[in-house]
């Protein structure tokens, strides 16, 4: 049992609850003896909020930011090394400094963090069990511990940086000869944190590449402007040599003005007491190369104040720190602006793998859950992200609330219940993808008993009742979000009611419920879900459909709905409308984070891939193409010029182009990538395209190529995986659209329509 013989520690020094700019990371070491030959040794540490951890002054690993975020009422995420090679036979060490982190937050914010029950100064819980040839042995975390707040890191709040003075660094601190003799000792923790102990089994936060400088430039306030040409989330590699007691100051953006200040987009409004994206470093004299440890940022720009002399540009690198998920697939295509975009996407999903995906690496480094389901095909699709799915479902299931809602944030301290299921519906939809794309149904299994509660919960929520500032008409959900952040007058309110949205998206729930129950053998479950279903559907669409079959509200997200959905008798009408909408428009959308993904796969139900080809491609606002036109090297969170400029909201796209354009999906009824239908769409504006995607099975690749009216198709389909091909608009040279596949490599001669 881990922790068996460990206890939670933390300092000695008085908790400061308020903001302050003297907010140490406290520093903590235990010296220990092993007797005998050393045969293995596994050391399990939970650090609150962040933690590194030393043995014989070497690093236990890489991971950064650890130990991971959640609701530290519900489960503490804790990690498990190997350490035998960093253990020897007498004399050792074990060192560790803590951090703040998303559990002790200080700073005021509208998300009320500094208001968490559980907040309280950095501690830890750590044991080591060695095995040697004379018998077992286990360290755990006491009262003898030693700790110290007078380390380097004097200040570091998650959410606007870390302030670090060279000069007091501890030579040998961490190592087994240090005199910790004046160090007071380590105090038990005698309210230790409620949640349930858990490993933590999903991939660490690691540096994962670097940005060098591609320019610096003096501005007109005597500072320097280091521009790495690429938005990220991380921090910087400072190379510096100065003199001693020389505070640099490190401002980081994601776009500059014209006079070459930061542009922080308003985003440092919603910090008044703080300063937004920054750091400071004290010199000591000798040359040092510095990071932060206990603060990341978005950046692509940064500002350094206090240098001496003209810097070169190797005084600073961009590192860029994310989750080590590796990608499983790629796109490629004769357009380079969607190649361009398809980086773009998945830029952005890395920048926000920090133990949740988050919304922003700048503003509020948030598990939003509306973004993370508009965006679970596109990061199913793109990155081996199950285990970190697995991880955040926890953390998701830890978030309902007594009255069984959910919050737009988790995990979360207590803010942000009552944003519908346009948020909401991540406890659906992440589990029944997680099981589509990788046939692993433990998420969904977990899940499932909570989808019931929930559904009931949004049905109290009907008949008018005004609601966080919204409210349902007629008995329909009306609960939350609508269709956010569209290229509307004000982003928040979309021109599709939310109850209209709202429902749509519970018959979306009940559906998914429905199957789920039949997974789980729960015959009444499926039956009540089924009825749920059939009832709203049938008073929905007695409202919400004329007689003719058009949709009542002339918009692209309702009439979207309605069609991805399958919200509807007839299709023909609801074709017509949909392509008006969008004509209406000259090709560009006009939606919101929901419509969005919904309108490119309403239009591929209607035939009509060439119309989505044409609004990602159409130039103008709103539109990916002027994001690209203004050096966009990320997707930006609004269509309006202001806010996040790393967002993964509106990433799907990147699954439409794998899935419609390239022709790879998984089979949304038999999970796994066990069973595809490849669904290539030959279009004009391009002369080829290609995909693959790796699979339990090996790699699935479809590359097709077109000449005037002739194309041709090369599939790798692996063993173990049935496939269909199913062409939209060509056929096979004996007329036929569908075709049987077996694996191995095959090349098809097409002509298009």
């Amino acid at each position: 049992m881990a922790f068996e013989h460990a206890s939670f520690i933390k300092s000695p020094y008085p908790f400061q609850k308020e903001y302050t700019k003297q907010d140490p990371a406290p520093l903590y070491r235990k010296v220990f003896q092993i007797s005998g030959r050393i045969l293995s040794a596994q050391a399990s540490v939970c650090g609150l909020g962040y933690g590194y951890w030393w043995l014989n002054e070497r690093a236990v690993s890489e991971d950064l930011f650890t130990s991971a975020v959640s609701d530290y009422r519900k489960t503490l995420w804790y990690h498990t090394y190997d350490v035998t090679h960093l253990l020897q036979t007498g004399t050792n060490v074990v060192a560790a400094m803590l951090g703040n982190g998303f559990y002790n937050e200080s700073l005021d914010s509208p998300w009320n963090l500094k208001d968490a029950s559980w907040r309280d100064q950095p501690k830890l819980i750590f044991e080591l069990r060695v095995e040697t040839d004379q018998g077992p042995l286990v360290i755990g975390s006491d009262d003898s511990w030693k700790c110290t707040n007078q380390g380097p890191v004097y200040y570091h709040q998650l959410h606007n940086g870390e302030y670090y003075d060279s000069r007091r660094y501890i030579p040998g601190w961490n190592g087994a000869a240090f005199d910790d003799s004046q160090w007071p000792s380590a105090v038990l923790d005698p309210t230790p944190p409620a949640g349930v102990l858990r490993p933590c089994l999903c991939e660490p936060i690691r540096e994962m590449a670097a940005f060098p400088a591609k320019s610096v430039v003096r501005t007109p306030r005597g500072t320097w402007l280091f521009d790495i040409g690429q938005n990220i989330s991380g921090y910087v590699r400072l190379l510096i040599s100065q003199d001693r007691g020389d505070e640099i100051v490190i401002r980081y953006a994601e776009q500059i003005k014209e006079d070459l200040s930061l542009e922080h987009n308003h985003m440092d409004e919603f910090y008044p007491t703080s300063e937004f994206e920054t750091d400071r470093f004290i010199c000591s004299g000798r040359e040092e190369s510095w990071s932060p440890k206990f603060a990341y940022h978005g950046f692509r720009y940064v500002e350094l104040e206090g240098v001496r002399g003209t810097p070169g540009r190797e005084m600073v690198t961009g590192i860029f720190v994310h989750q080590a998920i590796r990608e499983i697939s790629g796109f490629r295509c004769s357009d380079e602006r969607l190649n361009q975009l398809d980086r773009l996407g998945r830029i952005s999903t890395y920048s926000n793998l920090f133990y949740m995906p988050t919304d922003c690496p700048t503003r509020e480094k948030l598990g939003w859950t509306n973004d993370a389901q508009a965006s679970a095909n596109q990061m199913l699709m793109n990155f081996d992200i199950e285990k970190l799915f697995e991880k955040w479902m926890t953390d998701i299931i830890d978030s309902i609330g007594e009255d069984h809602s959910l919050p737009g944030i988790v995990p979360t301290s207590g803010w942000g219940y009552g944003c519908g299921p346009v948020a909401d519906g991540i406890l659906f939809e992440l589990p029944w993808k997680v099981w589509v794309f990788t046939g692993n149904r433990g998420p969904l299994d977990q899940a499932y008993p909570h989808f019931r509660p929930y559904l009931e919960y949004l049905l109290s929520h009907c008949g008018g009742e005004e609601f966080h500032g919204y409210s349902s008409t007629d008995g329909f959900p009306g609960l939350g979000l609508g269709d956010w952040a569209g290229p509307f007058p004000d982003m928040g309110n979309g021109p599709t009611p939310v109850w209209f949205v709202g429902t749509a998206f519970y018959l979306h729930l009940c559906e998914i419920a429905e199957k789920a129950a039949r997974l789980e053998q729960d015959p009444e479950g499926e039956a009540y879900f089924s009825e749920k279903y059939r009832q709203m559907r049938e008073k929905f669409l007695n409202k919400v459909l004329t007689p003719e079959g058009r949709c009542v509200i002339h918009e692209q997200t309702a009439v979207a709905l309605l069609i991805d959905f399958r919200l509807y008798d007839r299709l023909e009408p609801l074709k017509d409308q949909l392509v008006q909408t969008v004509e209406e428009h000259d090709c560009h959308h006009y939606c919101g984070m929901v419509g969005l993904r919904h309108l490119y796969y309403a239009l591929d139900a209607c035939g009509r891939q060439d119309l989505c080809l044409k609004i990602i491609t159409a130039k103008g606002y709103p539109g990916y193409m002027e994001w690209l036109e203004q050096d966009a090297t990320t997707l930006w969170e609004t269509w309006q010029p202001y806010n996040s400029k790393n967002h993964h909201m509106y990433s799907d796209v990147l699954f439409w182009l794998i899935k419609s354009l390239a022709g790879i999906s998984p089979d949304f009824e038999q999970p796994g990538f066990r069973h595809i239908e490849i669904t290539p769409y030959i279009a004009e504006e391009l002369t080829w395209c290609e995909a693959w995607r790796q699979t339990a099975s090996g790699r699935l690749h479809c590359r097709w190529e077109r000449e005037g009216k002739k194309a041709d198709l090369y599939l790798t389909v692996p063993e173990g995986i049935a496939a269909k091909v199913v062409l939209s608009n060509a056929s096979f040279t004996d007329g036929a659209s569908c075709r049987e596949v077996q694996p191995g490599r095959h090349h098809f001669a097409l002509q298009t329509v």
